[in-house]
């Protein structure tokens, strides 16, 4: 049985990746932040806007004692995206808002401008 063929990245819907920062009263887990996005999302989109989006949470780029991560995104929800992250109050049990720091095409930006930059000025 042959193997389905992959599209052409021409064809592939394009990606935008949002740095994001947390800015809390105590330190917050990655699966509280994971839970609050998801919730406020289906909230203010709705299960069909939300599916649209294509959100998906980037476990690895996530810095718990800096408490920024990286998710992403279609490229034309980066501003429903944004709205959401904005409309965060509560995080797990803590009082909290997160900020987008920047937004980019591709994870080796998000990591060279946003991510390593904030690394460098905490020295």
């Amino acid at each position: 049985m042959a193997e389905p063929k992959m599209l052409p990245p021409s064809m592939r819907s394009q990606k935008r990746y949002i740095v994001f920062e947390v800015i809390s009263e105590r330190p917050v887990a990655y699966q509280d932040i994971v839970a609050a996005i998801w919730a406020n999302m289906l909230n203010f989109l709705g299960e069909s806007k939300a599916s649209e989006a294509k959100l998906w949470n980037i476990k690895n780029l996530y810095n718990e004692e800096q408490q920024m991560g990286v998710i992403r995104c279609a490229h034309d929800h980066v501003e429903h995206v944004r709205t959401v992250l904005a409309l965060v109050q509560i995080v797990g049990e803590t009082r909290a808002a997160m900020r987008v720091v920047g937004v980019t095409g591709t994870i080796k930006a998000a990591k060279n401008k946003y991510l390593s930059a904030k690394e460098e000025k905490a020295e």
